[in-house]
């Protein structure tokens, strides 16, 4: 900068450019005033801390000072912290900028500011070197004795130096040829960067200048610069302060090296020389962790403790070893030797860690030789052991060094030492690949014998880990080749085992082991078994070489054959047969060939080579399966397709008649059922168990599967077969009923089958619809086992061919009416609520059909018949007069109405004259005759359907049949002559039945009117309501028996309450609101002014409160209760209207086909019916029979929820293949990736992984500065 210049702050608003500006000498009077005018223009909360903090990094004083005197609350802000949580003198402290720490002290910022990390400046100034200076004459990009980067300012300050060769930075006149010091940043101890401060506007330099070269400053002239830590320390900062971690100043200049400040903080009075942070750790810890020899050496002339543990109660002399830092380790014991001489030195080398190890294990793991030697002189302990028992020679043989093993040996360590796994230190050479280190341990005399917990030798163990410079050394001194470990594994069974051909090499190689090539493990496997397993063929080719036999067999009599086909080993399985041809058809315990495990695995290209190599496709094992039995049990497409295409039997049949199209639709496999059909296999073919493909589907919920078999051709050979329900007490059951039940999606796309269109167009006048009803009205048919499809008949048929009547001489399937209603497909349809297979034009049809063929007559002569008779029924009763209205009650002598005969009644003269004669003589006379014919004739037919249904019979229904027609005859018949010349008089007990027959009457009526869809709806919900109060019955009995008999004793004066049964009648009564309070709760008074004994309350307390209870209890709760029962019960019944109106149409259809002669039934059941929707008249015009249903049928138009789930489901099926598909893909990428390893294996290609950094994650390191 030229002389005179100054520098001030870019005033808030100005266009980017330089961040200092130059003026004239002549000018810095009005430079102060800019100054002072720019400072308070940019004056924001973020700018001077970010300004401050930067002047507090570039340690510039004049600038920092200038910025001080202009802030406002310069307390508050100098302690302020950055985006690094930082504050000024944080950034002073670190680097070293001593002016800039005391100035911003002396304006009150806090020495013992804690930053990020809870860090102090003293940490910082305790973490970094202290700032040297050096004199250069080269560029900036040449200056030597700083690692560290230069920053802005610095370089800046390179700058200012170097244009001023002949002035001072301060104006002042300097002599030419002399070079100013030039400031450089401070220098970290482990060369850190420096990139945590904030940035500013950078401002390209002007190229540097050359200048004479000089020497670095020497230590003796850094003593002598003004120390930050001790400034700090003087103005109150806490030398022993902690941050996060628990380390303190001196853990920072312990760990980096810092021996200056190190010295500087044991100077200071309090200080913790063995202060531990969060692991335990001292400062002396980290000074042997680091390897820092200058600054343990203070630590330990200063008394640090030698001793001291941390959390893993490692010692300094642990670590030291561990890191194999000769220098410390000396000082250490030296140290301990002037302490307390062999004592303390004993105590050190026997210390041990958290593991149980000591410093010579730390040494000796890590291989550093001088340390061990020297623990070693120094007393330790050659044979000490570990938490695991393992000895220092132990982990020396892992490590392999010679030279270490050698030393433990001349201190006399056991060579013979067991660890926790009873392994000796020549195990873990053997398995760590150390010949040498063998050798070595086999001279000092070593047992080559030794077993570990697993029973291995030296010699297992480096067979098994493939070590064959080891094995040979091994041989060479003659260890067991017998010798097997707990599983009867030899040596040549873990090299093959584990695919290392050299280590194999070397052991056939030698004559004492090859003839152990065909010992077997414990489940009798020999090495080739193993091998071809494994599909190692390098070993399998090697094997074979050796002569190893190929037709042993193991355990399972398998032989490596066996082996290698179940584990889709195809090179393997070629080499071996094209060795051996005779072997490709061997059997193993379940008869199984290789081809049959190559099958349930599915490895086509193992078929392929069986195949061509002679293998019998049609060979069957204990089962009676052949491979193609395994491949649809276990799904495998490819694999049946390379067997259909070898001309395999399609529908073989093992011992339960199972063939693979039961296997394959019994495991759900949807593809390989598809391709099975396609090819030709039966569908009709039933097992022993009289079981079809669709029936295993079905039963298994393979849902896939099922609407796989009804989308094909043969989808009606599928659904003929008929077995006995077990469950149900060996009732018919057939594969629609199935579906109804468990699959109704498969049922409809079978009733969509059943409906056959002339043309494509349904809107056409002359489209015609063929009905298909045999499946669904399958009373007639025999599908059973014996039988065929259409069995039941001598011609093979059991309908006629031109009228598709059922002939006559078909008999149903059961003479069980009952069976025939419960188990028909409708009524399945119906207990099953299968409300969209009620509503499908195949079930309408088929309803239509039964209704208008049948049904329709038959009720309406039977209801019109009975409306006949309940007619004259009722019309009987009311032309006569009840026989209590006969009687003369002024000539009566008050005897009981039952005991009064008809001469008494005649006698009163009462009887005449009749009050309408016509009506008597139609309803009376006339009347009397057909009531008494049609209850006869009712009767007869009812005995009729006794002797038809026997127990069937028995149901409520008919029950009321008869006691309405007995009464009915009863009560019309004439008993005696007096009845015969007064028809007018019936005896009191007639009268009675009369009654209760007009009664139940009336109520069949209902019940006949239930069955008609219209009208049986509400019967539905009525029958619905009496059904819950019969189940809430028994609570509100216990109410009124409480409030009954509570009256009964309170009230028993007044006649509604005399009794028990009079008042839990009245209580009942009560609870519609028929109180009558004025009558029964208050006290009457007669006109003479005393009270009847019948109309008074006694106990007026008690009896007011429980009537209020009542009131409250009965009236309001219960009546509400029971509203709200029947209010649920009737929305149910609504919510469900249609499927109870479809329910009502087929129990009638259903009850009507049950009732009528058989001979009429079998002429009325067709197995098609034609229907021409567009051509119906209106009279007979379905809805549900119209073109638009049955397109809606035939191709359905979903709506937004049914669409939605219908794309799911077909997304769950694009998943479902995609899993598959990418199973199948990881195959052959472990197929693609074992083939590349064999390739470099053969063309000794080594290769390592690396991590992939792609363009992104690069730019992510950049941005870190990495």
């Amino acid at each position: 900068m030229p002389r005179g210049s100054v520098d001030f702050f870019v005033p808030e608003g100005e266009p980017d450019g330089a961040s200092k500006r130059s003026v004239p000498q002549h000018g810095r009077d009005n430079m102060e005033m800019s100054t002072n005018i720019g400072l308070r223009r940019v004056e924001s909360m973020e700018t001077l801390n970010l300004t401050l903090h930067q002047c507090a990094r570039d340690g510039n004083p004049d600038k920092l000072r200038r910025l001080l005197d202009y802030l406002g609350n310069v307390k508050k802000k100098i302690n302020a912290h950055d985006e690094n949580k930082l504050s000024p003198l944080h950034y002073a402290a670190r680097y070293n900028h001593f002016e800039a720490v005391r100035i911003l002290v002396e304006r009150g910022a806090d020495v013992n500011n804690k930053g990020e990390d809870d860090l102090t400046p003293l940490h910082f100034a305790a973490r970094f070197k202290r700032m040297k200076r050096i004199k250069s004459t080269d560029s900036l990009d040449e200056v030597e004795g700083s690692s560290a980067p230069l920053t802005p300012s610095s370089e800046a300050t390179v700058e200012t130096a170097v244009s001023n060769e002949e002035e001072g930075a301060d104006g002042e006149n300097v002599p030419n040829g002399a070079t100013p010091y030039i400031s450089i940043v401070n220098v970290r101890a482990d060369e850190e960067e420096m990139d945590e401060a904030p940035e500013e506007k950078q401002v390209e330099p002007p190229k540097p200048k050359k200048i004479v070269r000089e020497e670095v400053t020497s230590d003796d002239e850094l003593d002598n610069q003004p120390s930050v830590v001790k400034y700090l320390v003087e103005r109150g900062a806490k030398v022993n302060a902690q941050d996060y971690y628990g380390l303190t100043p001196l853990h920072f200049a312990a760990m980096r090296g810092n021996d200056l400040v190190s010295r500087e903080l044991l100077s200071v009075r309090g200080i913790d020389i063995e202060a531990t942070d969060k692991q335990q750790m001292t400062a002396l810890h980290l000074a042997a962790t680091h390897s820092c020899v200058e600054v343990s050496q203070i630590l330990i002339e200063a008394g640090a403790n030698l001793r001291c543990i941390d959390d893993e109660l490692s010692t300094p002399l642990h670590l030291a070893a561990e890191e194999g830092n000769i220098k410390i380790v000396r000082m250490l014991f030296e140290a301990g030797q002037k302490k307390d001489g062999w004592v303390t030195l004993s105590q050190m080398v026997t210390d041990q860690n958290v593991e149980k190890s000591t410093a010579l294990h730390l040494a000796v793991n890590n291989s550093h030789y001088e340390v061990a030697k020297l623990i070693l002189e120094k007393g330790g302990d050659a044979n000490a052991t570990a938490n695991n028992f393992s000895t220092p020679l132990h982990l020396a043989s892992v490590g392999g060094d010679v030279r270490v093993v050698q030393l433990l040996l001349d201190s006399n360590a056991r060579v013979d030492a067991l660890n926790h796994n009873q392994e000796t230190p020549l195990h873990k050479a053997a398995e760590n690949d150390h010949s040498e280190v063998v050798e070595l341990l086999l001279k000092s005399n070593a047992d080559i014998e030794k077993r570990d917990k697993d029973n291995f030798t030296p010699l297992l163990l480096a067979a098994c880990w493939g070590n064959p410079e080891v094995v040979k050394v091994l041989l060479r001194y003659n260890a067991d080749p017998s010798a097997v470990d707990k599983n009867d594994k030899t040596a040549i069974f873990w090299a093959a085992e584990d695919n290392h051909v050299s280590c194999l090499q070397v052991l056939l190689g030698n004559p004492k082991v090859s003839k152990l090539i065909d010992e077997a493990d414990r489940y009798g496997n020999t090495p080739l078994h193993i091998a071809a397993q494994l599909g190692h063929i390098n070993c399998v080719k090697l094997l074979m070489e050796y002569n190893a036999m190929m037709d042993d067999k193991n355990e399972d009599e398998q032989t490596p054959l066996h082996l290698a086909a179940m584990h889709g080993r195809t090179l393997v399985v070629r080499e071996l047969v094209n060795r051996q041809k005779t072997i490709v058809n061997d059997e193993d315990e379940e008869s199984n060939t290789a081809l049959h495990l190559a099958a349930l695995a599915g490895h086509q290209k193992v078929m392929d080579v069986l195949l061509d190599l002679g293998a019998d496709v049609e060979a069957r094992n204990a089962k009676g399966w052949t491979a193609l039995d395994c491949a649809a049990y276990m799904g495998k497409v490819k694999a049946a397709k390379t067997l259909l295409e070898a001309d395999s039997p399609i529908d073989p049949l093992d011992r339960n008649k199972v063939t693979p199209l039961h296997l394959a639709a019994k495991g759900g496999h949807t593809e390989l059922v598809e391709l099975l059909i396609k090819m030709g296999a039966n569908v009709a073919q039933r097992d022993h168990d009289g079981l079809n493909c669709l029936d295993m589907a079905i039963d298994c919920n393979h849902e896939n599967v099922a609407m796989a078999i009804v989308k094909t051709d043969k989808w009606e050979e599928a659904m003929k077969n008929q077995i006995a329900d077990v469950t149900k007490g060996l009732v018919r059951d057939t594969p629609l009923r199935k579906l109804i039940r468990k699959m109704p999606d498969v049922a409809e796309k079978v009733f969509n089958n059943c409906m056959k269109p002339n043309m494509t167009n349904l809107e056409h006048k002359d489209c015609e619809i063929t009905f298909n009803y045999e499946y669904l009205d399958d009373m007639y048919a025999d599908w059973g086992e014996k039988g065929t499809s259409d069995a039941g008949s001598s011609s093979g048929s059991i309908y006629d061919e031109d009228t598709h009547i059922i002939k006559p001489d078909v008999r149903p399937y059961s003479k069980d009416s009952r069976i025939l209603k419960k188990n028909h497909p409708l009524q399945i349809m119906v207990s099953s609520k299968r409300e969209d297979l009620l509503s499908h034009p195949l079930v309408s049809s088929l309803l239509k059909h039964k209704w208008h063929k049948f049904g329709a007559a038959f009720y309406y002569i039977n209801l019109i018949f009975y409306c006949v008779f309940l007619t004259f029924l009722t019309g009987y009763m009311l032309v006569h007069e009840p026989p209590y209205m006969l009687v003369n009650y002024t000539a009566w002598n008050g005897t009981d109405i039952y005991t009064v005969s008809c001469q008494e009644l005649a006698s009163f003269g009462l009887h005449q004259p009749v009050q309408y004669p016509i009506a008597f003589l139609l309803f009376g006379t006339i009347g009397k005759w057909i009531v008494l014919a049609l209850a006869v004739l009712t009767l007869v037919r009812e005995l009729f359907q006794i002797c038809y249904s026997k127990l069937n019979y028995l149901n409520v229904e008919n029950f009321i049949e008869w006691l309405i027609y007995v009464p009915a005859i009863l009560l019309v018949i004439d008993w005696d002559s007096c009845q015969m010349s007064n028809p007018q008089i019936r005896h009191p007990w007639q009268w009675n039945v009369g009654a209760i027959a007009l009664f139940l009457a009336w109520i069949e009526l209902l019940l006949f009117i239930r069955k008609l869809p219209r009208f049986g709806i509400y019967v539905v919900m009525f029958t619905d309501i009496l059904w819950t109060f019969c189940q809430f019955f028994l609570v509100f009995v216990l109410f009124i028996v409480a409030f009954g008999l509570t009256f009964h004793v309170l009230l028993k004066n007044q006649a509604p309450f005399s009794s028990p049964a009079r008042s839990l009648l009245k209580t009942a009564v009560m609870m519609i609101g028929e109180f009558e309070f004025d009558t029964q709760y208050t006290t009457e008074i007669t006109p003479e002014g005393q009270n009847m004994h019948s109309d008074q309350v006694y106990y007026e307390g008690v009896t007011y409160a429980i009537f209020i209870l009542f009131l409250v209890l009965m009236s309001i709760l219960i009546m509400n209760l029971l509203v709200g029962l029947a209010v649920d019960d009737i929305k149910a019944v609504q919510d469900q209207a249609v499927l109870k109106r479809l329910a009502m149409q087929i129990d009638l259809a259903l009850d009507v086909e049950n009732q009528i002669p058989g001979f009429l039934r079998r002429r009325m059941v067709i197995k098609q019916e034609a229907l021409k929707p567009n051509q119906q008249s209106w009279f007979t015009k379905d809805k549900s029979l119209t073109s638009a249903s049955i397109a809606q049928a035939l191709q359905p138009e979903l709506d937004r929820m049914d669409y939605i789930e219908e794309q799911q489901e077909l997304t769950r099926t694009d998943i479902w293949k995609l899993k598959g598909q990418v199973k199948a893909l990881k195959s052959s990428t472990d197929r693609i990736e074992t083939m590349m390893t064999a390739l470099m294996k053969h063309n000794e290609i080594n290769w390592e992984e690396e991590d992939d950094v792609d363009d992104q994650d690069e730019l992510n390191l950049a941005s870190l500065g990495i």
